[in-house]
């Protein structure tokens, strides 16, 4: 059975990230972006956007007592005889300042590829120079090699809105509960965000609407669908397949997901697929089929009491496509990654 209303309840209550926080989120990276305006960089900051989960809107509420985190590029303007390592060096020492001025209790950590700014017990933002560069086009900083790296954000984004719209919208919701499956109950747990939303768009396609008809009606019939065919996908690949960016055609993420990391979730998908096959095809009895959904998805899924045998739903607990578009976000745009 597919528990539509239980789903929807779920992804609300316990799945997305709240307003609050959401609110929280915009407000610290606002003072962020204008603390880094006002400093003297060496250059000129020309803009910022979003990246990743906040961007793709798949961003999830962590673990009790755990951080969420998001991204965003600040665009500098490029500088004749600056090496890549040369514009995270001044966003660093202007967000040491900033947090100083703050009086907050951890300082910015200076990574690879951003800076990191970190609110105690609460979530970090992770922010990441760019620069347009006129010979190479949007590139971010690689401090380690001292190399740029293409980049294309908004492309991915634009991309992932195309897979969306196909699934009416449930992909992003689907996309929100494999993370929640990752971080609250340890399936592949360290597969990357890019990798997961790069993989689950690459299986979704109008084809399959039209071999399988109402196959992404709703959120359990697209979660359904999306893990039968992941699983399906790696069941006789046992070697790490090539993951292409799909914003870059000279372009892979393959080298962010190695060979074990894939092993675990080879083996993570396919019994994630299984367990989510018995809940939507349980008919013996409603409890039966919500307990099987809590198999997967543990105690918050559902109602406290599930142990009642009648075949027919507890009120509130609706079913099939009528419910598929209730939108299941807080009311916000846009995991922690």
């Amino acid at each position: 059975m597919e528990q539509v209303t239980y789903f929807t309840t779920f992804l609300t209550d316990h799945v997305n990230l709240p307003d609050y926080k959401l609110a929280f989120l915009d407000e610290r990276v606002e003072r962020i972006f204008s603390a880094l305006k006002k400093a003297d960089l060496g250059t000129r900051v020309l803009g910022m956007k979003k990246q990743g989960s906040w961007a793709q809107r798949t961003i999830i509420n962590p673990k009790e007592d755990e951080e969420f985190d998001a991204d965003f590029m600040v665009e500098l303007e490029e500088q004749e005889g600056w090496s890549p390592s040369d514009y995270q060096a001044p966003v660093f020492e202007a967000l040491s300042d900033y947090c100083e001025a703050q009086q907050m209790s951890t300082a910015p950590e200076a990574k690879n590829r951003c800076v990191r700014v970190a609110y105690a017990n609460y979530m970090h933002v992770d922010v990441v120079p760019y620069v347009d560069r006129a010979n190479g086009g949007e590139s971010i900083v690689n401090t380690d090699t001292n190399e740029w790296e293409d980049t294309d954000p908004s492309g991915l984004t634009q991309w992932m809105r195309g897979k969306d719209e196909i699934t009416n919208g449930n992909m992003r919701r689907v996309l929100r509960i494999l993370k929640y499956l990752r971080d609250h109950r340890d399936y592949y747990d360290d597969t990357r965000s890019i990798i997961l939303t790069t993989i689950v768009g690459g299986v979704i396609s109008l084809d399959k609407t039209r071999t399988h008809p109402g196959c992404y009606g709703n959120v359990p019939k697209t979660l359904h669908r999306i893990t039968t065919d992941l699983a399906d996908w790696v069941r006789n690949m046992p070697e790490r397949p090539e993951v292409a960016d799909p914003s870059r055609a000279d372009s892979t993420f393959t080298h962010r997901w190695p060979q074990w990391e894939y092993d675990d979730f080879r083996r993570d998908i396919q019994t994630v697929a299984s367990l989510i096959d018995n809940a939507i095809n349980c008919s013996t009895s409603w409890s039966d089929s919500a307990n099987k959904w809590r198999d997967l998805l543990g105690d918050d899924f559902g109602p406290a009491d599930v142990g009642n045998d009648s075949k027919f739903p507890a009120t509130g607990a609706g079913t099939g496509a009528g419910a598929a578009g209730v939108e299941t976000t807080t009311g916000r745009s846009g995991r922690a990654g």
